[in-house]
């Protein structure tokens, strides 16, 4: 979007979940590679899929937005946030019961996110509402697929089969009014026939992220994929420093550091809730 100038991150977006939508589905109905037991109803598909898969497609396209106003190194920052509010929204799902030192982690995340934004030297307003949108949609769509797939035993390349289109139909309308007359106006569509590869690659890897996601949800939680990305995020700021020469104040840096304490100490309490709840459970004898 930035260097090859195709500043149009509601059809990248698009193009990704288009191919999400064509690989899962030729590896469950072609190629078989996917046993897809679960058939889905046109009305349940709109009633329950269709919602996902807006939040999902509002996360996707204000996620690669603000890259057009934010350096990477501060977006990973900012990224330690969204556990924050996954955490609410699994709080107001009633998939967790909140406690005293639950919400003095969550505070100190969330004072640790406050404290690396102000340190940014470079601070872009409408920046932060882009972020903080496709984080609120982020954490919102991983609530709701985990009811989703727990629900309904979803294989995670069958889930994305019936979920990626549903995103893409979003994003397809969204860019229909937003984006595409301005790509037929200045002829950006030639940006991608001349780089196919780059394109194509994106949507590619795209499709893996979210197989991956899927599987993640499916086999542990939504908040265990926020663990993996917060770890991913700290890798990525190291890289943005050190490899693309972005600047990260002492501030910052700081902050960054007081958020991912805060992160780990709610993960430290769920992990000793887990193992209380573990120990809890009768044991049943041998028949």
């Amino acid at each position: 979007m930035v260097d090859l100038e195709f500043a149009y991150p509601m059809t990248v977006s698009g193009m990704g979940m288009l191919a999400s939508s064509l690989l899962s589905y030729a590896a469950c109905r072609w190629l078989n590679l996917v046993e897809a037991k679960t058939v889905i109803s046109l009305d349940f598909w709109v009633r329950r899929m269709l919602p996902v898969g807006f939040f999902m497609g509002l996360s996707l396209w204000t996620g690669n937005l603000v890259y057009l106003y934010l350096t990477v190194a501060f977006i990973q920052m900012l990224k330690a946030f969204t556990p924050v509010i996954t955490m609410v929204c699994l709080f107001m799902a009633r998939l967790e019961d909140p406690t005293s030192k639950m919400i003095l982690s969550v505070l100190l995340t969330a004072g640790g996110t406050a404290m690396a934004a102000y340190g940014e030297l470079n601070l872009s307003i409408l920046g932060l509402i882009y972020m903080f949108t496709s984080e609120t949609g982020e954490a919102i769509r991983l609530v709701m697929t985990q009811y989703l797939l727990n629900g309904l035993k979803f294989h995670p390349i069958e889930g994305l089969m019936y979920l990626a289109p549903a995103c893409c139909a979003w994003l397809t309308l969204g860019a229909f009014f937003i984006e595409f007359p301005k790509i037929a106006s200045t002829g950006a569509l030639s940006i991608v026939v001349r780089h196919p590869i780059q394109f194509g690659a994106a949507a590619v890897m795209g499709f893996m992220v979210n197989t991956l996601a899927y599987t993640s949800i499916k086999l542990a939680s939504s908040l265990t994929l926020k663990v993996l990305g917060t770890v991913k995020n700290t890798l990525l700021v190291l890289f943005s420093v050190v490899f693309m020469g972005e600047t990260v104040t002492a501030l910052q840096s700081a902050g960054y550091a007081v958020s991912l304490a805060g992160f780990a100490w709610y993960n430290q309490i769920k992990m000793t809730q887990i193992a209380g709840h573990a120990e809890a459970k009768p044991i049943k004898a041998p028949a």
